[in-house]
């Protein structure tokens, strides 16, 4: 009875304990247990250092590695933020050259089209127009060659025999010689058609000296010069590289025997401006063949003026007889 009363003694005083009661200070226990409590006390605080220990090195490596994985993703995105940003810079770059050397490829091609468009065969039309140019200036020159053999020659006298014998000895006169292109036998047409030359009177010299022979040389030598002119003048133009020949080469550049055929392909592919200057180029043919034409005008106007001085001259001059009325004098000569 004394024993459970200091039991329950000794139990509400290790109760009221603040700190908790050692097991050897107990009355009663024995030995082997305060020791088994001992061991079990360190082994429980080695095992709670242990593990301790244990979870803070694992907290320390796995915080390493999650501060290690929050540097290679921030690294990654700022890798890939910075492949992204310099992929559409490159992107950028990339379009905008292509569209400048793009443009720039366009503009070397347009102009080079445009530049480059210079009509159908220029330097042929330039050589034609050359050829041509150079015919109507050598006209002239061709024109006194042709007329030069004539026997009738302004203000000269000379034998008619020469003349006979020149028209005897050589074939009938046929105008078609002035076209053919032959100098020599639009020249034999030529002396055929003007007729003799004037026969020198006695006793004066080989040319007109005296006012009333000049008068007189003068009256047949105008009509008949001029018949000359014109008829070499013709037969110049017609020669094989004259006027006529060549204005058909350069007009045959553009038309040809295809109807312009060669030329429509010629510049079907071309600029403008190409086209623009072989108009020019036509233009500055039809300005010559215009040219020709008021030529070829003036020739019937010069013909029809000698033809009327001729058919004056022959009235006041008595060679011809009005119908019915007998031969005219110059003093009963009236103007129409």
């Amino acid at each position: 009875m004394i024993r459970r009363v200091l039991l329950a003694g000794f139990a509400a005083a290790a109760i009221g304990a603040v700190t908790p009661a050692q097991a050897q200070t107990c009355f009663g226990v024995e030995t082997r247990v305060n020791v088994a409590t001992s061991a079990l006390a360190t082994a429980i605080t080695g095992a709670i250092t242990t593990t301790e220990a244990g979870l803070i090195a694992q907290e320390i490596a796995e915080r390493a590695r999650l501060l290690s994985a929050v540097k290679v993703l921030t690294a990654q995105s700022a890798a890939g933020s910075d492949q992204v940003s310099n992929g559409f810079r490159a992107s950028s770059e990339a379009l905008a050259t292509t569209v400048v050397t793009q443009e720039q490829r366009q503009a070397v091609a347009l102009a080079t089209h445009r530049y480059g468009s210079i009509g159908y065969d220029p330097c042929g039309s330039n050589t034609k127009a050359q050829a041509l140019y150079t015919a109507m200036a050598g006209s002239a020159v061709a024109r006194q060659q042709i007329v030069t053999p004539v026997r009738a020659q302004p203000g000269r006298y000379a034998d008619p025999k020469d003349w006979v014998a020149d028209v005897r000895s050589g074939d009938a006169p046929d105008g078609g010689a002035l076209y053919s292109g032959d100098a020599a036998a639009a020249s034999k047409f030529i002396n055929t058609v003007v007729g003799p030359p004037d026969e020198r009177q006695r006793n004066t010299a080989a040319t007109a000296t005296s006012d009333r022979d000049r008068l007189e040389k003068t009256g047949k030598d105008t009509y008949r010069s001029m018949t000359a002119v014109v008829l070499a003048d013709i037969a110049a133009d017609y020669r094989p590289d004259g006027p006529i020949a060549q204005a058909r080469t350069l007009s045959a550049h553009w038309q040809g025997n295809d109807g312009g055929a060669a030329w429509a392909a010629g510049v079907a592919d071309q600029h403008d401006r190409g086209i623009i200057q072989d108009a020019v180029r036509m233009e500055a043919a039809n300005l010559a063949l215009l040219a020709l034409q008021v030529k070829r005008g003036m020739r019937t106007e010069a013909t029809a003026a000698a033809l009327l001085l001729a058919m004056v001259n022959a009235r006041l001059t008595n060679s011809v007889p009005a119908v019915n009325r007998g031969p005219l004098t110059p003093a009963s000569y009236r103007a129409p």
